[in-house]
């Protein structure tokens, strides 16, 4: 999908992923284009879902989940509707941010959200449980953030 990008396309995808708000003539002036050229090439970036959705990214600390947790996950069998079940039930769950189905080790890693041990507790006893075909888990809590973004900047 990459060969169909252009330098304008690239660059309208760089600015709006580091502010989605932008209005649309200070985006068209930036990339060197009209208003309705920009317009129509952002359409066309969500019709062909390069863009997938426009967020706003919060700071979850500010909001009350001061505990981000990086959990590794190792299937009890490797049934794949089994497996697929559990990716049904993680992309429903508020808490879970991320899913990646990884190699290795493990099967899959989570990046979750919660407000405290508690929360967190509470979700390892819903949701890594052998009713949900997970055999191991190892939970790795973020003491800090570095970086934290979801910019893919386009060269």
């Amino acid at each position: 999908m990459n060969q169909m990008l252009d330098d304008t396309d690239k660059l309208i995808l760089n600015l709006l992923q580091d502010d989605a708000t932008l209005p649309l003539k200070t985006i068209a002036e930036q990339a060197g284009v009209s208003v309705a050229t920009a317009q129509r090439r952002i359409n066309t970036l969500i019709d062909n879902e390069i863009i997938d959705r426009q967020v706003a990214i919060i700071d979850p600390v500010k909001v009350g989940y001061t505990l981000t947790v990086l959990v590794m996950i190792k299937m009890a069998t490797s049934s794949v509707s089994m497996q697929q079940r559990f990716e049904r039930v993680m992309s429903a769950e508020p808490q879970v941010m991320m899913c990646y189905e990884i190699s290795g080790d493990y099967d899959f890693v989570l990046v979750v959200n919660s407000q405290n041990m508690q929360d967190y507790h509470a979700f390892t006893r819903k949701f890594l449980t052998s009713e949900n075909n997970v055999n191991h888990f190892n939970s790795q809590f973020v003491m800090n953030f570095i970086k934290s973004g979801t910019k893919i900047t386009l060269k």
